[in-house]
C-alpha cells in the first residue's frame, strides 16, 4: 500500500509538471551560439522559448539541432525556428509581381514548404522575420486587388493553413517592425495578420538610434498599439539586450538593466510577453516573476 501510494503521488507530480505552461519570456539565438547555451540556466530564469535560426540545421547538422530541440523541451523550453520570408542572400525579394498584378505564389511555396518541413521535425514554433518589404510598400500596390499589405495578409494566412495542418499546435510568431504606419512602408497589417498568427513581436528597440528619442513613452505606445490592433494575436515585446551608442558601436546591458525594461513592459504596457535581442550580448535576468505582478496600466 504504501508503495501504491508512493507511485500515485509520483505521477501526480509528474503530471502537474508536465502541464505547467511556458513562460511567456523568450530569446533570439543565433545560430553559431546553440552549443554555448546553459538550458538549466534558460528553464532557472524562465526563458522558456528559445527562438532558434535555421542555420543551426547547416552549421551543426539536423541530428544536432534536433537534440539541442529535444534537450530543450526535456526542460519545459519551447523552441521555434527563426528564418526570413522575403530576404534572401542579402537581398530583398518583392513578393508581388507589379508587371503581372499578381502575388508571387511560387515564393509562397518555397518558403512555406521549409516551415511544414520544421514543423515536421517537432519543433514548437515558427518564427518568421523579414516577413516584410524594405520600406517600400507603398510602390507595389498594382491594382485594387493586388496589394503589398494585402500580400502580406495572404502569406499569413496561407503560412498558417499550411503549419497547423501540419501541427495544430505549432505557435505561429511574426518580427514586426515597431512603426505604427507600418502599412504604407512594409504592408504589415497587425489587424490582419493578428487574425492568423499566434504572436506578434514588434522589435521595440527603444535603446537604439533611431528610436530612442522616443524612450519608454514610445515603447508604451508602440506596445499598445499593437496588443489592440493586433488581436486576437498576443503581443510579446521585442527589446534589445545592449545599448546601441551610435551605428557602428554596441554596449551590453547588465542583467539588472534588462531586468527593469522587462519589468516596464509587464507592468506599465498591454504586452504579455517579452523577448529578448539578443543571446551573446548582454548579462541574463531571472524572468521569474515578471508575470506574477500586478499590472499598472498607465494612460
Amino acid at each position: 500500500m504504501k508503495r501504491l501510494i508512493i507511485f500515485l503521488f509520483a505521477g501526480l507530480l509528474f503530471a502537474a509538471c508536465a502541464g505547467t505552461e511556458p513562460s511567456p519570456n523568450g530569446i533570439w539565438l543565433w545560430s553559431k551560439y546553440m552549443n554555448e547555451v546553459d538550458l538549466d540556466e534558460f528553464a532557472a530564469k524562465d526563458i522558456d522559448n528559445i527562438i532558434l535560426h535555421e542555420v543551426a540545421f547547416e552549421k551543426h547538422g539536423v541530428d544536432s539541432t534536433l537534440a539541442f530541440v529535444k534537450a530543450a523541451q526535456e526542460k519545459g523550453i519551447r523552441v521555434h525556428i527563426w528564418f526570413q520570408c522575403f530576404y534572401k542572400d542579402g537581398k530583398w525579394i518583392s513578393p508581388v509581381d507589379d508587371s503581372l498584378c499578381r502575388y508571387k505564389q511560387e515564393y509562397f511555396d518555397e518558403v512555406i514548404e521549409r516551415a511544414v518541413k520544421y514543423v515536421g521535425y517537432g519543433v514548437d514554433g515558427i518564427h518568421l522575420d523579414y516577413i516584410r518589404f524594405g520600406g517600400t510598400a507603398h510602390k507595389h500596390n498594382p491594382s485594387e486587388e493586388i496589394t503589398a499589405t494585402g500580400c502580406v495578409t495572404e502569406f499569413c494566412r496561407q503560412i498558417n493553413a499550411a503549419t497547423k495542418a501540419a501541427n495544430p499546435k505549432i505557435i505561429l510568431s511574426v518580427a514586426l517592425m515597431p512603426e505604427p504606419d507600418s502599412e504604407y512602408y512594409y504592408g504589415q497589417d497587425p489587424a490582419q495578420m493578428g487574425q492568423y498568427i499566434d504572436i506578434l513581436m514588434p522589435m521595440i528597440y527603444f535603446h537604439c538610434d533611431s528610436y530612442r528619442s522616443g524612450g519608454r513613452e514610445w515603447a508604451r505606445m508602440v506596445a499598445d498599439h499593437f496588443a489592440t490592433k493586433g488581436a486576437p494575436a498576443k503581443v510579446w515585446a521585442g527589446l534589445t539586450t545592449y545599448y546601441d551608442t551610435d551605428s557602428t558601436k554596441v554596449v551590453p546591458m547588465d542583467a539588472e538593466g534588462i531586468l527593469d525594461d522587462s519589468r516596464f513592459f509587464a507592468d506599465s504596457t498591454l504586452a504579455e510577453g517579452v523577448v529578448l535581442f539578443r543571446y551573446g550580448l548582454g548579462d541574463l535576468p531571472s524572468l521569474g516573476d515578471l508575470w506574477k505582478r500586478t499590472k499598472q496600466i498607465n494612460k
